[in-house]
């Protein structure tokens, strides 16, 4: 797993703190500690997914598209994935077929571990863009600048 869902997850929240003004993707690469190029691929992969839209020209820049309330984590996560993850690289590992054992190993593993891939999905459903934001609102230091709206 890669950091495009931390990232993602970032500048939905930091989106959602600035309640409706449009943010820069320098303003947001800034925030995230990364480059803007990086934030401009994700804005794009998030604005294909519904998550954000764009206002051009002067003051423009990214917004939520809906209320984070209605953006789970599950939502960011499908988004920023090309593909459906394989989080414990099941599919990465080649069991000796003509073995008893690793003939049905990967199908043991899969039925395994399929609980738990459900349960991380169902976890992540539960938790809101504006819950992340709440969160980090309990977080930041009284008196500072970016503790309030």
């Amino acid at each position: 797993m890669n950091t495009r869902f931390a990232v993602a997850t970032h500048i939905l929240a930091y989106l959602a703190h600035t309640q409706g003004q449009p943010v820069s993707s320098e303003v947001l690469a800034s925030s995230a500690g990364t480059h803007p190029v990086v934030v401009r691929r994700l804005v794009s992969t998030l604005r294909e997914a519904g998550l954000v839209h764009s206002q051009r020209g002067a003051g423009g820049g990214t917004l939520l598209a809906r209320p984070a309330t209605d953006i789970s984590l599950l939502d960011v996560f499908r988004a920023v994935q090309e593909t459906e993850p394989d989080l414990f690289q099941l599919g990465s590992t080649n069991p000796n077929s003509h073995c008893d054992l690793g003939r049905v190993m990967q199908e043991t593993l899969e039925g395994m571990f399929g609980p738990a891939i459900e349960a991380m999905r169902t976890a992540l459903a539960a938790v809101s863009v504006a819950h992340v934001t709440q969160e980090l609102a309990q977080r930041l230091p009284k008196g500072c600048p970016g503790a309030t709206g």
